[in-house]
């Protein structure tokens, strides 16, 4: 049930075009550095990197931001620690 979840967050956020204050759709690293350079917090900052998406051999412009990677990164060590029987807790 929790690796289903996680999936489908993660599904959802990949097909997420995020889009910049000018509505623009953000597709370059330029994109992403002008997008950057209009929000003051740190963990709203957008990290983008070009992936194999599952399914595809196209490679796709997939971004989060920083809080959002460090959210999914937790989310998948809980979900790993509950399914690994006598794992040690964080």
């Amino acid at each position: 049930m929790k690796m289903c979840l996680l999936i489908s967050v993660m599904v959802l956020l990949n097909a997420c075009v995020p889009v910049d204050p000018n509505d623009r759709p953000i597709r370059t690293q330029a994109d992403v550095e002008r997008y950057n350079a209009t929000v003051s917090s740190e963990g709203e900052k957008l990290v983008c990197e070009r992936e194999r998406v599952t399914g595809s051999n196209l490679p796709q412009f997939v971004c989060l931001t920083v809080n959002q990677r460090e959210r999914l990164a937790r989310e998948a060590s809980d979900i790993i620690q509950s399914i690994r029987p006598g794992a040690p807790a964080n």
